[in-house]
């Protein structure tokens, strides 16, 4: 759903039900029944099986790369056990809804895609790539390589597009967002231009933008940068009520509505606005899909998040992010096996997200796979490797590795007797 400058760390106060560590929402997290908190090492003729378990908590992720671009909240939490040795492990918390703290450095990021021929999929090399600012205002400008590939160096979280004009091609203008991480795999595909009495998609999409009355649009602009650039969710309302009196069905303005209803803790008015923005848009609008099923989850209504995720990624295939949403709902539905495909389509399209490889952690302690664990907890630490929980994430690496160095010393023969 959206963006913002800067990390802010998750605090773990203490609080009821928590078994140690409160949560900001109640509904925001899981956990794990005492059975699986129990140590259950148990032979196998020679071999020994160490059973894992984790205590996952429902996150919030971004929108996607290909449609115009939209914020996403995220929270946050992972409580991790590992078993027979107790750990317990906060490993995140993003919250988009929380002011960035003074003083704090601004992160940059790098984005990176790759420019085809739709009809032959060969790279289109030496062609011009901006990158803009939702105002117009070119940010960057790079030129593909023989490979087709771009990129973009020095990025700050938030909202741009990527914009193509190149003679003898249709124009390019797609979404992409940055959140606290690079955006990776990236493509797009120019279209030879068109026939005389086509009538392509991108031709009715700027045909609604200039149907949008200029002060719903001015209004909508200006509550964007005061959503996105100011930070004031709250002061962001009003303007959008006004693009929407302007525009009754401008489904956009419901979007970013709800995005700011998010950051203010409003959960049931930021549902309804997301339902509205998808209803208006007949269901045909990315970025309030995708926003809908990551509420859900965080709403532990896994049932209801995952088909809302599914159409998210009929919307944008390419979105990781869609998938991501879709292996959260499987999880909190308890379907390991689904939920660990569609986190590897996830990984696939955007394999730079650290939060991304706690999901996969998470999966593989349920489906007792210790040593992808392992690497789930390396690839975490080596693309965050000065995060606010790096010390619990290589404790928990330690006591992994030693569970599984005892049973493997449990399951080697005993030395012939004398």
């Amino acid at each position: 759903m959206a963006s913002q400058p800067r990390r802010v760390r998750c605090r773990t106060p203490s609080g009821p039900n928590s078994g140690g560590m409160s949560r900001s929402r109640p509904t925001a997290s899981r956990t794990t029944s005492p059975s699986s908190q129990r140590q259950s090492c148990q032979p196998e003729g020679r071999r020994y099986t160490q059973r894992f378990s984790i205590g996952f908590a429902a996150v919030v992720v971004y929108s996607g790369s290909v449609l115009p671009p939209e914020v996403v909240m995220k929270r946050r939490q992972a409580v991790v056990y590992f078993l027979p040795i107790l750990l317990l492990i906060s490993i995140s918390c993003w919250s988009q809804g929380r002011q960035p703290s003074g003083g704090a450095a601004v992160r940059t990021f790098y984005v990176r895609g790759t420019v085809r021929n739709n009809d032959t999929s060969q790279p289109i090399e030496m062609l011009k790539v901006d990158l803009k600012k939702l105002t117009g205002e070119v940010v960057s400008t790079s030129f593909t390589r023989t490979n087709g590939e771009f990129d973009f160096s020095g990025v700050t979280n938030g909202m741009y597009y990527i914009v193509i004009e190149e003679k003898g091609y249709e124009p390019v203008r797609e979404g992409v967002e940055v959140f606290n991480a690079p955006r990776t795999g990236l493509f797009i595909f120019l279209r030879r231009p068109l026939e005389l009495g086509s009538s392509p998609a991108n031709k009715t999409v700027s045909a609604r933008e200039l149907s949008i009355p200029r002060k719903a649009h001015d209004s909508l602009q200006k509550g964007a940068d005061r959503l996105y650039q100011k930070n004031d969710a709250k002061g962001s309302l009003p303007l959008f009520q006004r693009a929407i009196a302007e525009l009754p069905s401008y489904y956009e303005a419901y979007h970013l509505m709800g995005v700011a209803y998010l950051r203010l803790g409003q959960t049931a008015e930021a549902e309804q606005a997301l339902r509205k923005s998808i209803e208006l848009s007949e269901q045909k609008y990315f970025a309030p899909s995708l926003d809908l099923a990551a509420l859900l989850s965080n709403e532990k209504r896994f049932a209801e998040a995952e088909p809302v995720a599914r159409r998210s990624i009929e919307l944008d295939q390419n979105a990781w992010n869609g998938h991501y949403e879709l292996a959260r709902a499987l999880v909190g539905l308890n379907r390991m096996d689904a939920a660990e495909k569609s986190a590897l389509e996830a990984r696939t399209r955007n394999p730079n997200f650290p939060q991304l490889h706690l999901l996969l952690a998470n999966i593989h302690i349920r489906k007792h796979e210790p040593n992808a664990l392992l690497e789930d907890i390396d690839t975490y630490l080596k693309l965050d490797p000065n995060g606010p929980m790096n010390s619990q994430a290589r404790q928990m690496r330690e006591q992994v590795q030693r569970a599984l160095a005892s049973a493997q010393s449990k399951s080697a023969p005993a030395p012939p007797k004398p």
